[in-house]
């Protein structure tokens, strides 16, 4: 029997449906990356609640969650919910305790029975402990369309966890490995794979950008991701670096593995156990940090380096004059020249798992200019950790600027470009296609 013709439009109707489902599902998310000329922070916007509240929040690559404090937030958080403690959702943020708050009407960070965990400000070194909470964070995919993405945990925190972040920000929003951060989360809700490209802008004149899920790039960074990017694994420390920090057995933060360190064509002299991860107390390797203005060294290290682009430099007759803090080798800029990737100074790899894999910083990453005359080296003595393991290389934001890196989560890799300033192109053009 031949099938009716309502038969025949049901189906039509549900081959469409299906067809506009697929076509509209997402792939990938983007967040345009500020700078803030007085911190050095990155941040981005994010809009959060039924009122689609407006928040600016500093991107922490290490970071476990999103943490804010806004009245505006506050005062129409009629969306938000609190996680409880014993929940499916609590065990996802792997939530420490729990808090009891009486306040009536309860409200966003006083709620009883509420899973709640440490927030750290890695500026100001504060932590605060609060309940965890969920509302509707709005996203943008790179084809320009806005999606809800309900039941976004995250802390409504303490006001004092603002001191010292980027003028505009309201909290800090973290890419670290965890089930909360915001690509575990828009991998877990669009079943889009765990992977994000990160993109910093060098000045406050300009965006970078973070691109979250597959998709295709712009010309030329889709043909440098073919063409020129260096693959590293990204290893896992087994010791949490925040005491307070609850991450299955390692920590959030993102790890790779320097084997050694060269200046021109000079290997420095080092303490290789520092290079590598200590496995039972968690100190040494080598993380990425976004939320440290420049890379810092511990001090074996440091005066290696130091010591040696000094001598480098002056075969190139540049004048070392006298430091200024909290950089320890400065430089007469007159006698200093330029090129297309910034000063022409010796140039500084982080080789990696072998001779051929190595992260090359020429001088527009490895020189700061500090006032009209001197320019420094944009390396620094590394400070002791107070909360948990010392790592002994921590590469920060200055030194990813105008690099294009993929953090590969699902198959622990990282792969990055060299300088983009070598083919005459910025992080200010990086997007989508």
């Amino acid at each position: 029997m031949a099938p009716s013709t309502l038969s025949i439009i049901i189906l039509s109707s549900f081959l469409l449906f299906s067809l506009s489902n697929a076509q509209t599902k997402p792939q990938a998310f983007t967040f345009p990356i500020k700078k803030d000329a007085t911190t050095k922070q990155y941040y981005t916007t994010i809009q959060v609640g039924s009122n689609s509240t407006t928040l600016d929040t500093v991107v922490d690559l290490g970071g476990k969650f999103l943490y804010f404090y806004s009245d505006e937030y506050l005062n129409a958080a009629s969306s938000y919910r609190p996680i409880l403690c014993g929940t499916r959702q609590c065990e996802i943020a792997n939530g420490v305790g729990c808090i009891f708050c009486f306040l009536k009407p309860p409200q966003p960070g006083c709620t009883n029975n509420t899973c709640s965990d440490y927030a750290l400000n890695p500026f100001s070194g504060t932590q605060g402990y609060s309940g965890l909470g969920q509302d509707v964070l709005r996203v943008r995919s790179t084809r320009g369309a806005l999606y809800p993405l309900n039941n976004f945990p995250f802390q409504f925190s303490d006001p004092v966890l603002r001191e010292e972040l980027a003028g505009p920000a309201a909290g800090l929003i973290g890419l670290g490995r965890t089930r909360v951060s915001l690509q575990g989360q828009l991998a877990s809700a669009f079943k889009i794979r765990e992977k994000f490209a990160l993109c910093l802008p060098s000045s406050a004149g300009s965006d970078g950008n973070l691109i979250i899920g597959d998709t295709t790039y712009v010309s030329p960074f889709e043909e440098i991701s073919k063409n020129s990017f260096f693959t590293t694994p990204l290893v896992k420390n087994p010791v949490s670096t925040d005491m307070n920090e609850v991450i299955g057995n390692f920590t959030a933060e993102y790890f790779i593995n320097v084997k050694s360190i060269k200046v021109d064509s000079t290997t420095l002299s080092l303490n290789k156990t520092l290079l590598s991860i200590n496995k039972k107390d968690g100190s040494g390797g080598t993380s990425i940090r976004t939320v440290r203005p420049y890379t810092g060294l511990s001090k074996s290290i440091y005066r290696a380096l130091v010591n040696e682009f000094v001598k480098a430099a002056a075969s190139q007759n540049i004048k070392r004059v006298a430091a200024v803090a909290p950089f320890g080798a400065c430089f007469d800029y007159k006698t200093v020249t330029t090129s297309k990737t910034g000063p022409n100074v010796p140039i500084i790899d982080f080789v990696l798992q072998n001779k051929d894999v190595y992260w090359r910083f020429y001088g527009a990453s490895s020189m700061v200019l500090v006032s009209a005359d001197v320019i420094c080296l944009a390396f620094v003595e590394g400070q002791i950790n107070l909360t948990g393991p010392t790592t002994s290389i921590v590469v920060g934001g200055y030194q990813l600027e105008n690099h294009l890196l993929e953090f590969d989560v699902k198959s622990s890799k990282l792969r990055f470009s060299p300088s983009l300033l070598l083919i005459n192109t910025s992080c200010s053009k990086f997007g989508a296609s």
